[in-house]
């Protein structure tokens, strides 16, 4: 595969013959649509070129790289090769009737080198891959395969060999096929899903798709938000976090004329960026990363399952030539080598965990590999933010209380102003009644913008001269604003409030009302069923909030009027006894989510800041999801771990009968082979 043509956008590839064979000229084109960045393909079977049509932003490296893993040379039963298999194993069967008739002479051995060079053909890789590693000293399972393959051949035992050969390719054939199709499955799903992006235009700000946005373009990126484009800034300040690029943790404060790069996040303020890079920093080109990246990140299950298949390939050898050096029988020294723990042994732990990736896709969850599977089934504490997790997080106003000589609609109008920008549930609701009502406010300036986390939003320069201070009655306190006893005798009491105040005067409170989540109840009392011995209530909000809902659930163990710090310190006192998993869906929870054991997104609406911290995001944001993916991992676990007892017990058991003469090498293979389709076969079965 290489590029014999290249402009932006499209290049024009030379496929080999041994590329382009096994497909047909719809299926390649429709093969390489799938890959990675590429949207368009069309293959000539004149010039054998494949013209793709890719993201312009992304490189010719990545597309080349992209299109390998999917039309590289993969195990595919074409008609050749089912014709190819029919003839060998005609000539296998030839060559032992042949040496049952005539013995050890010459044509019968010339039949069995015949015979030898078909296997060979049907996989040089296994023999090329098999016999290098041996004599490097670091044999590997295609090493088994090939010493067992050219011993049987030396014994005379041509059969033996070429149903080892299609056995081991066909349990190939079916983990790659297993494997790509999920594979396609997983990527397809997340290709469905369009990042918007806030595009300026005319000094209005357009929400358009990442995809329709070009280089040069000034784009507006807000509090809570993950910047999609490396870029300049041109207007604005910001707080952003940049672990995910630089590995430092300490937030950077950026202003006009710093650069800014994809996958970081602002904390607090908002900036207008000039876009200069996109294509592989975009939204969808990070999912894609994300995938790849579970992929290797494998549990600690998978990571020992991977070490003791390697540790017994020697054992295989080592046994092996034991048997012959005690029996001085070819015969069973071969069936030892044909007994191979290395496929079944990674299987039981590979397939089953992509098989879950693939069920859980199917439920609209994205998991970030092995681990979090195996960390989910841990779980014994299952924590919930309560706004926008427990409750619908569409709260609406329930009752608006003003101070004197100030109107409903001037508190929603001063409300608006601050709350433009904002995220959280609550100030959206604010936003909901000020357009519901019709009210006009000032469009508020980056500048003037100060969210203060956990506390509340400070907006400046309302009508050219005032201050709005909106938020929680923490932040009020911390500014010493005076007089909402006056507006209510019991507003110390109320539950989801919002406060408002102008120059560090009381304005009013706006009471909110959030829903429980219709399926939360069930959701709970699933997980207790699923042996969560504690569910816990984090959450901002007062203790009377917290306690209406807490009462709604059944929850006990409620922490109200925390900060994102608190948060994290409970769940670091938690994990001293138990695995911990955290869910959330706002810019606050995201430390938490980070520091748990697993964390978990709730919702579409989730922050991008919730997102890149959790291990598991649930896209369509049904809690019933939360209670199927604990059950799913721990079911998963118990699937391996059976799948690996079962590898052993019957390899073990067919090595025992081998060297006792019990059975013979095809039986051996059959064995082997048929335990690692098993494998195969359960771990996809078991886990729908």
């Amino acid at each position: 595969m290489r590029i014999i043509h290249q402009l932006p956008g499209r290049l024009r590839i030379q496929l080999t013959k041994k590329e382009v064979q096994p497909w047909g000229k719809g299926a390649l084109e429709a093969c390489a649509r799938r890959a990675a960045y590429i949207y368009s393909a069309s293959y000539s079977e004149h010039t054998h070129s494949l013209l793709v049509y890719y993201e312009h932003q992304t490189n010719a490296e990545e597309i080349i790289t992209s299109l390998s893993e999917k039309i590289g040379p993969h195990q595919r039963f074409s008609g050749s090769k089912v014709l190819s298999l029919t003839g060998i194993m005609g000539l296998s069967l030839l060559t032992e009737e042949y040496l049952k008739v005539y013995g050890a002479r010459f044509c019968t051995r010339s039949l069995v080198a015949l015979n030898l060079l078909g296997n060979i053909s049907l996989n040089p890789h296994v023999f090329k891959k098999g016999l290098t590693q041996l004599v490097r000293l670091h044999p590997t399972a295609e090493s088994l395969t090939a010493v067992s393959v050219l011993a049987a051949h030396l014994t005379l035992q041509p059969l033996t060999a070429t149903i080892v050969m299609m056995m081991s390719g066909f349990s190939d054939y079916l983990e790659e096929l297993t494997s790509r199709q999920s594979h396609n499955f997983l990527y397809s799903s997340v290709r469905k899903n369009s990042k918007i992006i806030h595009r300026i235009e005319n000094d209005e700000v357009v929400d358009v798709p990442l995809a329709k946005v070009k280089s040069g373009e000034i784009i507006a990126f807000y509090t809570g938000e993950k910047i999609l484009v490396d870029g300049e800034i041109m207007a604005g300040n910001a707080v952003i976090n940049e672990a995910s690029i630089t590995g430092e943790y300490q937030a950077a404060v950026k202003t006009k004329g710093n650069v800014v790069f994809a996958g970081t996040v602002i904390e607090s303020g908002q900036l207008r960026v000039k876009a200069e890079k996109l294509g592989t920093q975009t939204e969808e080109a990070a999912i894609y990363r994300l995938l790849a990246e579970a992929e290797t990140n494998k549990s600690r299950l998978q990571k020992s399952a991977d070490a003791l298949a390697q540790k017994m390939v020697p054992i295989s050898f080592g046994v092996a030539t034991a048997t012959y050096l005690l029996t001085q029988n070819w015969l069973k020294a071969v069936g030892i080598l044909v007994i191979d723990f290395v496929c079944g042994v990674k299987l039981s732990s590979e397939i089953a965990i992509l098989a879950t990736m693939n069920h859980f896709t199917q439920k609209g969850i994205v998991i970030k590999g092995g681990q979090a599977i195996e960390n989910t089934a841990r779980v014994r504490e299952v924590i919930f933010d309560k706004t926008g997790t427990l409750t619908v997080g569409k709260p609406v106003i329930q009752k608006i209380l003003v101070s004197e000589n100030f109107s409903q609609d001037e508190l929603l109008r001063a409300g608006a102003y601050a709350e433009q920008h904002a995220s959280h549930p609550l100030g959206r609701a604010l936003m909901a009644e000020s357009e519901k009502r019709g009210l006009a406010y000032p469009s508020l300036q980056i500048a003037d913008e100060e969210v203060i986390t956990g506390y509340g939003i400070i907006a400046r320069n309302y009508q050219q001269k005032d201050t709005v201070i909106v938020g929680s009655l923490k932040i009020m306190r911390r500014f010493k604003v005076q007089g909402f006893e006056r507006i209510s005798e019991n507003y110390t009491e109320l539950s989801n409030a919002i406060y408002l105040a102008v120059n560090d005067k009381a304005l009013g409170i706006v009471l909110i009302s959030d829903q429980v989540r219709p399926a939360m109840a069930k959701t709970i009392q699933q997980l207790r069923n699923l042996n969560i011995a504690k569910i816990t209530m984090l959450t901002g909000d007062r203790g009377a909030a917290a306690s209406e809902v807490a009462e709604q659930l059944g929850i006990t163990n409620v922490r109200s009027e925390l900060l994102p710090r608190d948060k994290v310190d409970y769940i670091k006192r938690a994990e001293k006894n138990h695995p911990v998993m955290m869910v959330g869906d706002g810019l606050n929870d995201s430390a938490a989510l980070k520091w748990s054991t697993v964390g978990v997104a709730l919702g579409s609406h989730a922050s991008d800041a919730a997102k890149s911290a959790s291990d598991i995001f649930i896209n369509d944001g049904r809690p019933e999801v939360i209670s199927d993916a604990v059950y799913a991992s721990q079911k998963t676990m118990r699937v391996i771990k059976q799948n690996y007892a079962g590898v052993l017990g019957f390899n073990v058991s067919a090595i025992i009968l081998s060297f006792n003469g019990k059975i013979n090498p095809i039986v051996g293979a059959f064995i082997h082979n048929g335990t690692t389709i098993g494998v195969i076969l359960r771990s996809l079965l078991k886990l729908h």
